[in-house]
C-alpha cells in the first residue's frame, strides 16, 4: 500500500472519529440545557443519597456530584464552587467530592466515547464508581477521626 493512500486511510479515519465525538458533545450539552432548565438534575439528586452516604459526603453534595458524575468535572467543579460561596458545603465535603469526581467523572461522555472507539466501557466505569465510593469511605473514615486537624488545614 503506497504512503499517500495510508495517509489518506487515516484522514478519513481520523475525520470520521472526530465527527462521532463532536455528535456525541453536542447532544450531551444539549441535554444538560435541558436539565438545567428543568431542574432535573435537582429532582434526581436523591437517588445519590445511599451512594453519598456511603461515600461520607452530605447530602448537600449530590447535586456536585451528580452534574460531575454525569457531565464532567467543569460541570460539577462550578456546582461545587456555588455550593461552597452558599455555605452549603463544608471542607471536608469538598475535598471529598473532588476526590470522587478524580477518580471517578463525566461517566456518560466517558463512556459515549469509549464505546465510540471500540472500548469495553462499562466494565470500566463500574471498576471507577466502586473506587470512587471505596476511596471516599476510608478518607472519610480518617477525616472523621481527626477533624479538627482537617479543618485547620483546608
Amino acid at each position: 500500500m503506497p504512503v499517500q493512500e495510508i495517509i489518506v486511510n487515516l484522514l478519513r479515519g481520523a475525520a470520521g472519529l472526530l465527527g462521532q465525538l463532536a455528535l456525541i458533545f453536542i447532544t450531551v450539552m444539549i441535554i444538560v440545557e435541558v436539565l438545567k432548565h428543568y431542574h432535573i438534575l435537582e429532582k434526581i439528586t436523591g437517588l445519590l443519597t445511599p451512594l453519598t452516604k456511603l461515600a461520607g459526603i452530605h447530602p448537600e453534595g449530590n447535586l456536585p456530584l451528580l452534574a460531575g458524575l454525569l457531565l464532567g468535572i467543569g460541570y460539577g467543579g462550578a456546582i461545587i464552587i456555588d455550593s461552597a460561596k452558599a455555605g452549603k458545603l463544608g471542607p471536608a465535603d469538598i475535598y471529598l467530592i473532588n476526590l470522587f469526581l478524580v477518580i471517578c467523572h463525566s461517566l456518560v461522555e466517558d463512556t459515549l466515547i469509549w464505546l465510540a472507539i471500540g472500548a469495553r466501557a462499562i466494565p470500566v466505569q463500574i471498576a471507577r464508581l466502586v473506587l470512587a465510593v471505596m476511596i471516599c469511605w476510608l478518607v472519610s473514615k480518617g477525616i472523621k477521626s481527626g477533624s479538627s486537624a482537617f479543618s485547620a488545614r483546608h
